[in-house]
């Protein structure tokens, strides 16, 4: 019987791979003919120039990312930053609350329209409350802040502008709200502690609650008012107030027109209704009448036998609307003048 071949088990341990560092073949093994040490100059060579490469890119994004985290830290917390520019804006609406007139004309920037009148002009109780900054957004050397606070029981929400200047973020427009203004006499008012003049068609008035001081003087009389301006163009409001002569003011206009009526037809110089009697005359009516501040006007109706016709009488009453400085009258398309000329 043949005998079975013998086998040799492998001991278990991988061939050795070879290192780097092994020795290359030697020249007499090689092909290409290159000698040995040139070869390994070259990639020597290869190696420094690739670690140059590797440095000068990680140098590099060292660098952006140095930049873009500073930049990142300014943005946060730099005197340019979203959070100063959205703290110059809340101090600016804490001096309004506050009534701190100065701080918040510092607060604007030189350019920006005032308002008509400053921030303790307004009752402190009326003033606005509770303001706070919800968002902020940078731009070039701009922010935009998204604010909030309440005026008369409603919260209000808006947008102020600011600009980079002067070294500190300033407004660039104030919280006032044009509030159009109309009054049916050409008489003085007062609005908080605004003294307005009768051609004022509007006032720039800050977010609160303004009152109109009441009239209550020998010539003219007014209710007291008070409007809430919120400060946001989107809801707008008006002040409409309506003063109104008192019986005082019309006895005297008309009996002016009167005695002017009394002395025309005895001189036979007016063109009245045969047979009128001017005491009989009603009481003058309030017409529009558009003159100097504190200047008002009645038209007296005249009428007899199917003839109508009336008579213009203005008045000009005093700074204290307590007396008529001048009265002048004007029968029908007559011109203007003195009642007792």
């Amino acid at each position: 019987m043949a005998e079975m071949p013998q086998f040799r088990m492998p001991d278990g341990r991988a061939p050795r791979p070879p290192e780097a560092d092994d020795e290359p073949p030697r020249d007499a093994d090689r092909d290409d003919g290159r000698p040995r040490d040139a070869e390994v100059v070259g990639a020597s060579e290869r190696r420094i120039r690739r670690s140059h490469v590797a440095i000068a890119v990680v140098a590099l994004l060292v660098g952006v990312g140095g930049t873009l985290g500073a930049q990142a830290v300014a943005a946060l917390d730099g005197p340019r930053s979203e959070r100063a520019a959205g703290e110059a804006a809340l101090a600016y609406l804490q001096a309004v609350a506050a009534g701190a007139d100065e701080a918040a004309e510092r607060a604007l920037l030189p350019s920006a329209e005032r308002t008509a009148a400053t921030p303790s002009s307004i009752a402190e109780q009326d003033r606005l409350r509770s303001p706070r900054v919800s968002q902020v957004q940078l731009g070039d050397g701009t922010a935009r802040v998204d604010v909030s606070y309440v005026v008369d029981d409603r919260t209000t929400l808006r947008r102020v502008d600011a600009v980079w200047a002067d070294g500190a973020w300033r407004m660039l427009r104030t919280l006032g709200e044009p509030v159009p203004l109309a009054v049916g006499l050409s008489v003085p008012v007062r609005v908080d502690t605004i003294a307005v003049v009768p051609a004022t068609r509007s006032l720039l008035l800050l977010p609160g609650v303004h009152r109109v001081a009441p009239i209550d003087a020998p010539l003219v009389t007014m209710e007291g008012a008070t409007v809430a301006v919120d400060g946001d163009p989107r809801t707008p409001v008006a002040i409409d107030l309506d003063p109104a002569l008192t019986a005082e003011a019309v006895a005297l206009l008309r009996a002016a027109a009167v005695a002017r009526l009394e002395a025309c037809i005895a001189a036979g110089s007016c063109a009245v209704p045969a047979g009128i009697d001017p005491q009989a005359l009603p009481v003058p009516v309030v017409t529009s009448w558009t003159g100097p501040a504190g200047e008002v006007a009645v038209e007296l109706p005249i009428a007899q036998g199917g003839v109508t016709t009336s008579m213009l009488v203005v008045g000009q009453m005093g700074p204290d609307l307590d007396r008529f400085e001048t009265i002048r009258c004007a029968l029908a398309l007559d011109e203007l003048r003195p009642c007792d000329a």
